[in-house]
């Protein structure tokens, strides 16, 4: 009842309101808190040291004193008020040996942080006494869950992400052994699409405001709000079966145990778009600094549906002043963008309310920049036939961009400790990113091959996108101590994700050449239009997990788990459109042609005998698109219950295994009654079994087996055309597309050696059964793009990861480290018999098989980094490269589109000069390698798009307090 409100209510009225009167009541919760800073806490987390599983409900006192707390649900423990001095701390439960902590030092305002393995009781147990020792390596910590982790991963801190200087979760992705991140938002993994990829956050699937994407995009998280991000890569029955490739789960900063303020501000400069003559852009509205168009693109108020022409001066005028009521610029003007900035601001901390421990964290971030190239090349090719020595070309263009972009978001996040037995929790993220983009591409366009003159063709898009993505999730822990000491947890999850495209603007003309005539005009298959688009997706999600700890037969212990998920996504797909009518007297001028002088009508008169016949000529006016053509509604519900268990073989043998149900039901309705309906509905069974064997009590050997699963996303199933004026390609759905199964296998040996350090060799392999691929069909006049299922597809490969201090080589190396992640990867997918055959009619050289289309040979990771407390510099030199994967599949024969590699080097300096004060600074895409798409055919290359992005070099300071 309560979601179902929520997603009636208008998302972003809420989110203001929310952000506003949250961070008005953390003010003035954190003011309160500045008092009675005398005294300081000491806080921590107790796991098991064999299992690494939590320690809940044990009891941790200051020895000598009645001051003492119990661990909750996850381990931690905190002892307020404590005055200043150096402690012994005892640490007791049940079934395990008393500790000692000493030596543990308290500081007035201060949380002294103390962690502890807990060894379980022996015989004849003895007391066992530590040192007190903060633990501040988070890179450690998370090698430390992996370690204990029942399936395969890998993860990135929020450490990791500051000293690579990257500005959103995408970027940080790069840094994950076998992920990629494509046109900077989606992220693949082991070299696979985002339809195998299941992007969250905290836990719940991050909608996408895509429409031919299904995962969301990940740029939207803004850094500073990332605690770390975990990539889960096989799969256990209690997560969503809707991956292969990965799950990753962003997951958004804690609040700290005692007051935290923190601010930075930075800006960047890029050495082809800051204060360059050769950027271009168009006027946008009074808002577009918050990312949020304030209606000077939206639809003219009055305009509705534009009548057609007769004659009827009342209507004649009623269309004129409907076509003139819209922005007249359609093509794009020089501009000169200044420096990038961004801004982030945090507040937390842990308070007493009612009694009961309250942690809160707020925090707000900014972003505006700007990118751009005038060096851009966009080319297509045809293969006329078998008999073709090289490709024929269509059209050769040179390609201008420039983008703006505004990013910014509010997070807040609240738990109440109610008592240790349970837990409740809320997470609030708001995010909003505005993009402006103008493009203009002009070059030879041979478009009538009947003739010998030269065609130039210009072509100019304006367009604007307006993403928001607003996430509410309550979540509460739940320990039954007297019901065999059982623990649940729940979680449910509303989520809105919109994407707003007012007044996509597309013009384009020509120019024929012969000897010295020239001739201006317009392609008339190609008319001027104005579109207006908006994507509104709203997500709900409810899972339940029970957890029954139990001790095997030697007294070893193990978990059985059940639990339940339901996910209901709707989402709603509407566009307008407006075309120009072709009206002769376009002499190359856009401004003059479009200016509102030139909408009009005259009327004219004509006397044949005795009778005067009077009628009308219509200039330059805007007509009505297909109304609804494109408009569809989407629904998808999934249904899932899980059994799994967690059994100790022996002293160093674990098996993970279960099995998963879910029901898909997935209805795509189009709203032109002439198209086919979209629809899918199956019940799956997903086994998992996973083994871990303890080599050593650093050292893991892991074995999977598993079941997975992946969908269609609504745009691919539904059945209209529609013509990407940016990019120049017509896109058509498929309703008769089918969901994918995928069997996985898996093998990891690990090696933990010391903290903070890893060594992994990985293995896999993946059968696909009906994988959908996306078919691109290039023509001399249409280009276009579907999706299809393909029979099978098959991909293996290995992975290798290592993070090592140098202090092993020498000495003088200690505060240096190295770390580097490689993935080699091959896939394989059988080509359609008839769809070979096709192929084989204009090249007979074909072969039977190719690659999965997204999917990279190869990824290389490396970075060296550089930490020396005693001054406070820090630094990280990082480089990437992935290998050359398949971007668009040919089905009439034509060479295939392959994005090539770009090697990315990136520099991070950062100076703690003060105890609460640091400087940064980032040179990012050193090499500034050319980013391209290209086709081979008979040995040689033929550029399809390329371009750079120049390098960044940016400054940034922080403060915390």
């Amino acid at each position: 009842m309560l979601l179902n409100v929520l997603r009636r209510s208008n998302a972003v009225l809420i989110a203001k309101k929310f952000i506003f009167i949250t961070f008005i009541l953390v003010i003035g919760l954190s003011g309160t808190a500045l008092f009675g800073q005398s005294k300081g806490k000491i806080a921590g987390n107790l796991v098991d040291s064999e299992t690494g599983m939590a320690l809940i409900y044990a009891n941790v006192r200051i020895d000598g004193t009645m001051m003492g707390a119990a661990s909750d649900l996850e381990g931690n423990y905190m002892i307020s008020a404590v005055p200043p001095g150096v402690y012994t701390l005892i640490i007791q439960y049940m079934g395990y040996t008393e500790t000692k902590i000493t030596d543990v030092q308290v500081i007035a305002g201060d949380v002294t942080k103390v962690n502890a393995s807990i060894k379980p009781e022996v015989l004849q147990a003895e007391e066992v006494v530590v040192t007190a020792k903060a633990l501040r390596n988070t890179e450690s910590v998370l090698l430390k869950d992996r370690q204990r982790a029942i399936a395969v991963s890998d993860a990135i801190s929020a450490e990791a992400i500051s000293k690579a200087g990257s500005g959103n979760a995408a970027e940080a992705m790069k840094q994950v052994t076998g992920a990629s991140v494509v046109d900077g938002k989606y992220v693949y993994v082991r070299g696979l699409g985002d339809r195998y990829t299941s992007t969250q956050l905290n836990g719940a699937e991050i909608p996408s405001n895509d429409p031919y994407k299904r995962a969301g995009s990940v740029d939207l998280i803004p850094s500073n709000l990332i605690d770390n991000i975990v990539a889960v890569k096989t799969f256990t029955p209690d997560k969503q079966g809707n991956f292969s490739g990965g799950t990753v789960d962003i997951r958004t900063k804690d609040f700290p145990e005692e007051l935290n303020i923190k601010f930075s501000a930075s800006t960047s400069y890029n050495t082809q778009t800051t204060f360059s003559d050769n950027a271009i852009g168009y006027e946008g509205g009074a808002r577009d600094w918050l990312g949020m168009d304030d209606g000077t693109r939206a639809i003219p108020d009055g305009v509705d549906d534009i009548p057609s022409p007769e004659w009827d001066p009342a209507l004649l005028d009623q269309i004129i002043n409907q076509s003139r009521a819209f922005n007249p610029q359609m093509a794009p003007e020089k501009i000169k963008p200044g420096l990038n900035q961004s801004y982030s601001f945090s507040i937390g901390n842990q308070i007493q309310f009612l009694n009961k421990p309250l942690g809160f964290l707020g925090s707000l971030s900014y972003s505006n920049g700007s990118s751009s190239y005038n060096d851009g090349e966009y080319n297509a090719w045809s293969l006329g036939s078998s008999q073709q020595q090289e490709l024929g070309q269509i059209f050769s263009l040179n390609d201008t961009k420039t983008s703006k972009e505004v990013l910014w978001g509010g997070l807040l996040k609240t738990t109440y400790k109610l008592n240790p037995n349970n837990i409740l929790g809320l997470d609030f993220i708001y995010n909003v990113n505005g993009e402006s983009t103008a493009r203009q591409l002009i070059g030879e366009y041979d478009y009538d091959k009947l003739d010998a003159v030269d065609d130039i063709y210009e072509s100019t898009v304006l367009e604007y996108k307006e993403r928001t993505l607003t996430s509410l999730q309550f979540h509460g822990d739940h320990h039954f101590a007297r019901l065999f000491g059982s623990k649940l947890s729940w979680k449910a999850n509303l989520a809105n994700s919109k994407q707003n495209e007012p007044d996509l603007r597309y013009f384009t003309n020509y120019m024929t050449i012969d000897g010295e005539e020239r001739n201006v005009g317009l392609f008339t298959n190609l008319p001027s239009t104005r579109l207006f688009r908006e994507l509104d997706q709203q997500n709900q999600e409810f899972s339940l997990d029970y957890e029954i700890p139990y001790r095997q037969w030697s007294g070893r212990k193990g978990s059985f788990k059940i639990g339940g998920f339901y996910s209901d996504k709707e989402r709603n797909f509407t566009e307008r459109s407006y075309l120009y009518n072709y009206e002769g007297g376009y002499k190359g001028d856009p401004d003059a042609y479009f200016d509102p002088t030139n909408i009009r009508w005259d009327s004219t008169s004509l006397t044949l005998g005795n009778t005067t016949y009077y009628g009308y000529d219509i200039k330059l006016y805007l007509k009505n698109g297909e109304v609804g053509a494109n408009d569809y509604n989407g629904t998808e519900t999934i249904s899932a219950a899980y059994a799994m268990i967690d059994l100790p073989i022996l002293s160093r043998l674990r098996f993970i295994g279960g099995a998963r149900f879910e029901k898909t039901d997935i209805d795509l309705v189009s709203l032109d009654e002439r198209k086919a309906d979209g629809k899918i509905e199956t019940s799956d069974v997903l086994p998992s079994l996973n083994l871990i064997y303890q080599l050593r009590p650093d050292m893991n050997l892991r074995a999977s087996a598993t079941r997975t699963l992946a969908r269609p996303n609504f745009r691919e199933l539904a059945p209209y055309a529609a013509f990407d004026f940016a990019a120049g390609f017509t896109h058509i759905g498929n309703p008769d597309l089918k969901r994918t199964l995928i069997n996985n296998f898996d093998l990891r040996w690990e090696w933990f050696s010391r903290p903070g350090e890893i060594y992994a060799v990985s293995m896999f392999y993946k059968d696909f059964s009906n994988p959908i691929e996306e078919a691109f069909i290039i023509e001399a006049v249409n280009r276009e793009i579907t999706w299809i299922n393909v029979d099978q597809a098959i991909t293996m490969g290995v992975e290798f990861e290592l993070r090592k201090n140098l202090d092993v080589v020498h000495h003088t190396l200690s505060n240096f480290s190295l770390g580097t992640n490689l993935s080699f990867v091959e896939s394989e997918v059988d080509i359609p018999a008839k769809e070979l055959e096709i192929m084989r009619l204009n090249n007979p050289d074909m072969p039977g098989k190719r690659e999965l289309e997204g999917q990279s040979p190869y990824l290389v990771n490396l970075n060296l980094n550089y930490e020396n407390r005693a001054n406070g510099l820090s630094g990280s030199v990082y480089y990437n490269v992935f290998g050359e994967r398949l971007s668009e599949v040919n089905k009439n024969g034509q060479p295939f589109v392959y994005e090539q590699p770009v090697n990315t080097v990136n520099l991070n300096l950062d100076w703690q000069f003060m105890e609460d004060m640091n400087l940064k600074f980032a040179v990012n895409n050193l090499l500034n390698e050319d980013y391209k798409k290209t086709q081979v055919f008979k040995g040689k290359e033929y550029i399809f798009t390329r371009f750079t992005r120049g390098r960044t070099f940016s400054l940034g300071i922080g403060y915390s307090l």
